[in-house]
């Protein structure tokens, strides 16, 4: 946009001349130059129109008068005695250079700003996120002016390298803290690692499960918090996970175990997604007070200038809040869904335990049932020898038949009645067997059913 008007015109005798006008932005001030038509020659006219509205020096001959005005919205640039062939030119200026005016003054305000940061940056011994996100903030702010089109390309380019340097200095802190985190990191790895294989050695020679559990569980809680490397936190999750899954094998539950996995990875984003919620309501109130700010500092502007600034950047400040609230609402709506899934996991767990408490209930009483058959196969065992030798005795006496008849008769009744007595024996066993499973299962149901209440 030009800041330089070249046109004919005349004065209050209405004798021709020609008239320069010139737009100083900083100071918010109009040069008029008027040149006598006996000064104003078509050469000079060429040269005024074709380099000094270029920017180009020109040299003024001798007879011409400058007037200085400010700038203003209402008043006309012209004075009263100066009429020119295209008023509509002047006016047309005048909105331009208004609008001039009022971008200089905001490239200024961010020029302002980033002298602030680069204060800020220099003396940084080690790199500072906050800094960081303040300065995305200040370029995000800059961003949406540019793309409103309320600065001009070369304040933007300018204002744009400035900061990609200061952008630049800043990566360069962060490469040196990002090296010193990865070195812990990978130590960090080490030692739990070890810890790990510690726990998966014990596994494998068949210690107890269950504290090797609670030892693989705590170790868990203790990699939470610590701080690895996305790398090398994904590669301790993944042996965590590994080491989890046999545990879980060796105790023949894997359905358990990928309900837990299911449960812990989402809880684990749950976890995650609240802290997210909780960063973002806190931005948005930091929106809020400073929304709350300038619509307090809007009242007490001095002049319409800072006013228009003030109320730019509310618009922006508004515009930056209604963007994050849209990010909050999708984000809660993830958490009620992750909460549900939590619950739903959690039951099927629990479920699952449940299930597997009855099956190790039901495998004792099947090993006393066991116990109880192989005893009763032991009287059996002692009923057959007793008939052997009897029939022995028989044979041996040569007894007539049928006082033998009578004898055999009377050792199968007593036989049959001893394994009458046996079978009912085990048939008592079974009743007992399946009551106490009833009332074994009834008690862990009620104790679950306690537990999710």
């Amino acid at each position: 946009m030009r800041r330089k008007l070249v046109l004919w015109g005349t004065n209050e005798k209405d004798e021709k001349m020609l008239v320069a006008l010139e737009l100083l932005e900083n100071e918010n001030v109009v040069y008029i130059f008027t040149f006598p038509e006996k000064i104003a020659t078509e050469d000079f006219y060429k040269k005024m129109s074709e380099n000094w509205k270029n920017d180009q020096e020109v040299e003024f001959p001798d007879g011409f008068q400058k007037i200085e005005r400010k700038l203003s919205v209402s008043d006309s640039l012209l004075p009263d005695e100066i009429r020119v062939e295209r008023p509509d030119l002047i006016t047309r200026a005048q909105a331009e250079w208004h609008f001039v005016v009022l971008s200089s003054k905001l490239y200024g305000l961010y020029k302002s700003e980033i002298e602030d940061f680069k204060d800020k940056i220099e003396s940084l011994s080690e790199y500072d996120n906050k800094i960081w996100e303040e300065l995305k903030n200040f370029w995000s702010k800059v961003q949406n002016q540019v793309n409103d089109r309320n600065l001009f390309r070369e304040h933007a380019a300018s204002l744009r390298e400035r900061t990609n340097g200061l952008f630049d200095k800043l990566k360069s802190l962060k490469k040196v803290l990002e090296s010193e985190y990865e070195t812990r990191s990978k130590s960090a790895l080490e030692t739990f690692s070890k810890e790990l294989n510690d726990i998966e050695q014990k596994v494998e020679h068949g210690l107890g499960l269950n504290p090797l559990f609670e030892d693989l569980k705590k170790l868990q809680q203790k990699i939470k918090n610590i701080q690895f490397t996305k790398d090398d936190r994904n590669e301790m999750w993944d042996k965590i996970d590994a080491a989890f899954k046999k545990i879980k094998e060796k105790r023949g539950s894997q359905n358990e175990a990928h309900a837990q996995h299911t449960a812990s990875r989402i809880q684990n984003r749950y976890d995650g997604l609240v802290g997210a919620v909780q960063k973002m309501q806190k931005s948005i109130q930091i929106d809020q007070r400073e929304l709350d700010f300038q619509n307090k500092k809007v009242e007490d502007s001095d002049g319409q200038l800072e006013s228009q600034l003030r109320k730019a950047k509310i618009r922006m400040i508004e515009e930056r809040i209604s963007s994050k609230q849209e990010k909050l609402d999708d984000m809660l709506k993830t958490k009620v869904d992750l909460e549900s899934k939590l619950e739903k996991e959690k039951k099927k767990l629990a479920k699952l335990e449940k299930q597997e408490k009855i099956e190790e209930a039901k495998e004792i009483v099947k090993q006393k049932i066991a116990d109880n058959i192989s005893e009763t196969q032991k009287e059996m065992d002692k009923i057959s020898d007793k008939l052997t030798m009897a029939a022995e005795n028989i044979k041996s006496q040569k007894k007539p038949k049928s006082k033998a008849k009578a004898m055999i008769d009377q050792i199968s009744e007593s036989a049959e009645s001893l394994v009458e007595d046996v079978v009912d024996s085990v048939k008592a066993v079974i009743e007992v067997a399946e009551d106490k499973i009833e009332d074994l299962v009834d008690k862990v149901e009620d104790i679950f059913d306690k537990e999710e209440e």
